[in-house]
């Protein structure tokens, strides 16, 4: 198990000088170039002394980084590309949904298919690493593991996260890059995970999608378990939304009208307790945010992951 080493030694990131509490920024845009004011804004809280992290699709350009910028990269994960991508693995599976035409299914769980998909990821790491400035963290945005259980997320995040060790080693990344991963979606079996002490080394944030609020103002389910783990395990929480989801429907004129995720409700999703920051997306189909609304810093305190000092717990 890799452990500690894939994370900065003491959540150093999550900390200042003084042991005061650092915000995080979140640019991201996985369908293109990342939006400008978003890029700008993540300058601008890296330059405060934030935590700045772009996470991003390598097939589009990325932008020029400056110290202090950490570089998360994008693989598509439990799916695979239909074509030559799909040819790779032992069996896929058309996915059902709205991904179907371009996307097939894969299974992680088979040791095969996670070997293959491993190897992806050390090679986007390793090009991550010749891209982000020194002393920035590079780890992979895994997607479509909602799939998993809690002991299938530990299979493919550990057998990274000590693929990559083994790379350092051989000299493929730089022996002292800061690497790690973090979690899409399926909030409920990474807490499990976690609880389980499953993991090597705990994820970089987490990410929860299709965020949304009820009338009341009471935060989707999945959402509320990514608070948790923010609450529990002191790991930055963003709360991903798009305007094509329908929050609530109201009646009005003797008719039910639907309510859809509006910047207004990210702002306020953001300000929630135990997230980081809410980023919002005009249309689902297109992934490039063009508005990120940053919240509150997460809350560490230190304590031992599985047999090793590894990451910072909340009580």
């Amino acid at each position: 198990m890799c452990g500690l080493a894939a994370v900065p030694p003491l959540g150093s990131w999550l900390m200042g000088t003084f042991g005061e509490l650092k915000k995080h920024y979140w640019a991201t845009s996985l369908s293109r170039t990342v939006d400008g004011g978003l890029l700008q804004g993540l300058q601008e809280a890296v330059a405060r002394g934030e935590v700045g992290w772009l996470d991003v699709d390598p097939q589009f350009p990325v932008p020029a980084m400056t110290p202090g910028i950490n570089l998360i990269v994008y693989h598509v994960g439990g799916n695979c590309y239909v074509g030559a991508d799909c040819d790779r693995f032992p069996s896929s599976e058309p996915t059902g949904d709205r991904w179907g035409e371009r996307e097939r299914k894969i299974d992680l769980n088979d040791p095969r298919t996670r070997q293959i998909v491993v190897a992806d990821l050390i090679g986007l790491v390793r090009q991550a690493d010749e891209l982000a400035p020194s002393g920035s963290i590079v780890g992979v945005h895994l997607d479509n593991v909602h799939r998993l259980q809690a002991d299938g997320l530990a299979s493919i995040f550990n057998d990274y996260l000590q693929a990559a060790e083994e790379a350092k080693r051989q000299g493929l990344i730089s022996k002292t890059r800061a690497t790690g991963y973090i979690a899409k979606n399926n909030p409920e079996a990474f807490l499990r995970a976690l609880d389980q002490r499953l993991l090597s080394a705990s994820p970089l944030y987490q990410i929860n999608e299709n965020a949304t609020l009820s009338r009341d103002g009471t935060l989707d389910g999945d959402s509320r378990i990514a608070q948790k783990i923010g609450r529990r395990y002191g790991i930055p929480v963003f709360l991903k939304t798009f305007g094509t989801d329908v929050a609530y429907a109201i009646e009005q004129g003797g008719s039910q009208v639907n309510v859809y995720v509006s910047q207004d409700m990210t702002r306020r999703i953001g300000q929630m307790p135990n997230v980081s920051g809410a980023a919002w997306s005009p249309d689902e189909a297109r992934y490039q945010p063009t508005l990120f609304a940053q919240g509150s810093p997460a809350r560490p305190v230190l304590f031992a992951y599985g047999n090793r000092l590894a990451r910072w717990l909340n009580y």
